[in-house]
């Protein structure tokens, strides 16, 4: 290796303090595999930090990793964000980036799987790969977290990319969304659809998997759609576990690489 070359490296970076107890293990399962496959980078796990967080022995927030790697002397830096949009946490990692942006000579920041519309082909086929519909009265219904950011308009986007590409058995509905069902509903019965598949679409399952879509009370998406009469099945885990989703993050990140295009 030339020891000339500036020494890169690679931040995978994810939520707040919410990802300690449940993302770790796939944060540090992506550190695994990008640390084997591009051994001439250093790779960091990092978690964005608001103000009401408090210090953590977990994965170390953004601002620490990035004092630590200046003080390692790294001058290149490839930022992998695990968020799905490019919406209010993505802009608070941007935030954090730019106070630091002076100790490094370059800063490098992958897109979001959803972020553009040239985005949606891929995050699409590896969604219905591993949720298949198998009757035509079977429908997969994507639930996001939802955004005030412009970025959620994407949401929908993707929806209708599904529908224009033969997958009219899927959609797309956010927490925002659940206020406001019944439109949906009479759709699904004048559809005669009777078994609806409830996905995350959320990297990490926490609460609004377990509380707001798949609860017994009675306001859940779960509960308001068998008292509509559908059988409802929930799947109770993140996109952060799936191989495929995974390696869509890795290929976001070696794109970027490639491009060695300053983002910032």
């Amino acid at each position: 290796m030339d020891l000339h070359q500036p020494k890169k490296a690679i931040l995978i970076v994810s939520y707040g303090t919410n990802s300690l107890s449940t993302g770790n293990n796939f944060i540090l399962a992506l550190e695994k595999q990008l640390t084997s496959a591009l051994q001439d980078y250093a790779v960091y796990p990092a978690i964005i930090s608001f103000g009401q967080d408090k210090d953590s022995t977990g994965l170390p927030f953004l601002f620490k990793v990035l004092e630590q790697l200046y003080y390692n002397k790294i001058t290149t830096l490839f930022i992998l964000p695990t968020f799905l949009l490019p919406g209010h946490s993505f802009l608070k990692m941007q935030q954090t980036l730019a106070v630091h942006q002076h100790l490094f000579n370059e800063i490098n920041i992958c897109p979001p799987l959803l972020a553009a519309k040239g985005c949606y082909g891929p995050i699409s086929t590896s969604l219905a790969a591993l949720y298949p519909v198998h009757n035509d009265d079977e429908v997969i219904v994507f639930l996001g977290h939802g955004s005030s950011h412009s970025s959620g308009i994407y949401y929908n986007e993707l929806e209708t990319y599904f529908h224009n590409n033969h997958h009219i058995n899927y959609y797309v509905l956010t927490l925002d969304f659940l206020s406001d069902i019944g439109n949906f509903i009479a759709m699904l019965h004048k559809r005669s659809i009777k078994h609806i598949w409830l996905i995350p679409l959320l990297m990490l399952a926490g609460y609004h998997v377990f509380h707001d879509m798949a609860g017994k009370h009675q306001d859940s998406l779960y509960s308001v759609l068998t008292a509509a009469g559908f059988k409802v099945d929930c799947v109770l885990s993140g996109l952060e576990n799936e191989p495929s989703i995974q390696q869509l993050l890795i290929d976001q990140l070696q794109k970027q690489i490639n491009k060695d295009n300053l983002l910032l």
